[in-house]
């Protein structure tokens, strides 16, 4: 990550550009910006840039900041804030720098090629809740991240827009982090502390926003309230509500509505330490029933059987599941390619995976991410002897 000040070449002042498209090069000489924009705001510009190193698109993004925020105190507190955050539901920050002719600070972080989370919705108008509830755990877990942070820290503008989704995967990040709280401040706003409170309130419209596909964003509390009204499904208006009375995020992650449904398992002789379960998912196609036995400390056997619904014909896998190195993701998409599976499968494997896993390792952190729109029949409880 870059922070000293500079200035990134035009595309008329440089004869070292071959490709006509190219608007700019960073100082650098790292990244390329394209004239197409992604976004715009009041005072920033998000532009699809590209990484020469590593050969992939990333977002450029232009901020037009007051001569204070050029300073090097500014531009410290930016690199102190961005560049120790690594968490998997919160955007990667590659280079930032001061370009003093415009007053811009140029900001570089990944991309995600779906766009926003807002964007994402609108273009997928029937969703199931089973999505819109992944999105939400994702969102919690990376607020949760900023806001338990030694130094929290709060966004200051969360919005379906500034959340960003990756389209063949279901997951989503939370971006623009520091632009609101360091830059985007009217002078006057300067020394106001954020609260995480500030947050949360934004995650419950975010979720009404999701869940109803109008903008709950205003200052009229009479407009969100007639929203959440419109809400039929009653646990999903009791969660929102929470969330627009500022629960912590910690809290929240906690709540039952992130709760998987119902199973059996069995235990040893030890209490509370789940020896052996076994779980079953269903689709229109097929059915998935997922056998896990602890094997040590580190790692579950497990053993998937999958049965095809209309031809009766079923298929068993036996593996280990390393708790340090393995994700449900990743083996799920081998499974899927090994057995030539249809891609939708992905995501109802690598639940079911975490289901299990996190019922036998409680302090599992799921890692799996739905795809919207796909829709599970969960079975009656299996006894497993």
């Amino acid at each position: 990550m870059m922070s000293s000040s500079g200035s990134g070449l035009l595309l008329n002042e440089s004869n070292d550009y071959e490709d006509d498209e190219v608007a700019e090069k960073s100082f650098c000489g790292r990244y390329v910006r394209y004239n197409e924009v992604l976004d715009r705001g009041p005072r920033n510009t998000v532009y699809i840039g590209f990484d020469l190193v590593d050969g992939m698109e990333v977002t450029w993004n232009k901020v037009t900041v007051d001569d204070s925020f050029q300073s090097e105190e500014h531009m410290h507190r930016l690199n102190t804030l961005l560049k120790p955050l690594k968490h998997n539901n919160i955007i990667k920050s590659c280079s930032y720098w001061v370009d003093h002719q415009t007053k811009t600070i140029n900001m570089i972080s990944e991309s995600f090629t779906s766009g926003s989370l807002r964007q994402f919705r609108q273009k997928h108008r029937n969703v199931d809740i089973i999505a819109i509830k992944n999105w939400a755990r994702q969102i919690l877990q990376g607020l949760c991240y900023l806001h338990t942070r030694d130094r929290p820290i709060v966004h200051g503008d969360l919005t379906c827009q500034n959340i960003f989704v990756n389209g063949n995967t279901g997951q989503v990040k939370i971006g623009y982090i520091g632009l609101p709280t360091i830059m985007l401040q009217p002078p006057e706003l300067h020394q106001i502390e954020y609260n995480p409170a500030v947050d949360v309130h934004s995650f419950g419209l975010c979720m009404l926003e999701l869940v109803t596909s109008e903008y709950p964003y205003s200052y009229s509390d009479g407009k969100t309230q007639a929203l959440l009204a419109k809400v039929k499904d009653t646990q999903v208006k009791q969660f929102i509500g929470k969330c627009l009375l500022s629960a912590s995020t910690i809290e929240l992650l906690k709540d039952p509505f992130f709760e998987i449904p119902a199973f059996t398992t069995f235990v040893n002789d030890t209490p509370d330490l789940v020896s052996v379960l076994e779980f079953k998912i269903s689709n229109e196609k097929s059915e998935f029933r997922l056998r896990g036995e602890r094997a040590d400390g580190n790692s579950i056997s497990l053993m998937l059987r999958i049965a095809d619904k209309c031809s009766g014909r079923a298929t068993k896998i036996e593996f280990v599941f390393n708790l340090d190195a393995d994700t449900t993701l990743s083996i799920a998409w081998e499974m899927v390619e090994q057995l030539e599976l249809p891609k939708e499968d992905v995501s109802l494997i690598a639940e079911l995976m975490d289901n299990v896993i996190m019922k036998m390792v409680p302090c599992w952190m799921p890692s799996s991410v739905r795809f919207s729109g796909v829709k599970f029949s969960y079975g009656d409880p299996i006894l497993v002897s």
